[in-house]
C-alpha cells in the first residue's frame, strides 16, 4: 500500500485533521515531513476514532500504535489491550484495507490531461471535473440535485467525488466573494 497524506487520511476516513495532525506533533507517529500514513498508522487513527473514549497520555496512545504495529506485523486478528480488553484487528484491518484499495482503484480511473479542463481529473469518458461534483456534495447538494444535472454518474462516483475534493483540495487563494449588487 502506498502511504497516505493526512487530507487523504481525513477524508476516506472522516476523521478529526487536528487530532491526526496532533498524533505527528506528538511524536506517535513519527516526525517525516511531510507525514505520511501507512496502513498501521491509519489503523490506529480509526481504532482512535472508534474506541469510544480519550487516551490522553501520549505514552499511552504510543504504547497502542506499537501494539498495532505489531500485531498487524505478526498477522494477529486480535490484540490483548489488557486482562479484561482486546482490540479485534482482523476485521478494522480488513475494512481499512478495502476502503484504500477501493479509493485508489476509483483515483487510478479518473483522467487527467493538460488538453480536458488544464488537466483537473474528470471522470471518464466526460469534462465533468470531479472536484466540481465534490464541492456540491460538500457544499451541502444533495445527492438527488447532483444526479438530476448528472444522472450518468453511480453511487460510488459519488461518494468518491466528495471524499476527492476533500483530499485534494483547490491549491491557491481562495476566490474572493463579490458583494451582491444593490
Amino acid at each position: 500500500m502506498e502511504a497516505l497524506t493526512t487530507n487523504e487520511v481525513v477524508a476516506l476516513f472522516n476523521l478529526d485533521e487536528r487530532r491526526v495532525r496532533k498524533e505527528v506533533e506528538h511524536g506517535v507517529l513519527g516526525g517525516a515531513s511531510p507525514p505520511r500514513y501507512d496502513l498501521s498508522a491509519v489503523v490506529y487513527l480509526l481504532t482512535l476514532a472508534k474506541i469510544g473514549f480519550e487516551i490522553t497520555a501520549v505514552d499511552d496512545r504510543k504504547r497502542l500504535y506499537a501494539l498495532i504495529l505489531g500485531g498487524i506485523t505478526r498477522l494477529k486478528t486480535t490484540i490483548a489491550l489488557s486482562p479484561i480488553a482486546e482490540l479485534k484487528l482482523g476485521q478494522l484491518l480488513s475494512d481499512v484495507k478495502d476502503r484504500i484499495d477501493r479509493f485508489l482503484s476509483w483515483k487510478r480511473k479518473l483522467v487527467a490531461s493538460e488538453h480536458i479542463l488544464g488537466g483537473e481529473p474528470v471522470f471518464p469518458r466526460s469534462r465533468l471535473a470531479v472536484r466540481h461534483v465534490g464541492g456540491m456534495l460538500l457544499s451541502g447538494a444533495s445527492i438527488d440535485e447532483v444526479r438530476e444535472d448528472y444522472p450518468y454518474l453511480s453511487d460510488d462516483d459519488l461518494a468518491f467525488a466528495s471524499m476527492y475534493a476533500r483530499a485534494y483540495p483547490p491549491i491557491g487563494r481562495p476566490r474572493e466573494r463579490q458583494a451582491p449588487a444593490r
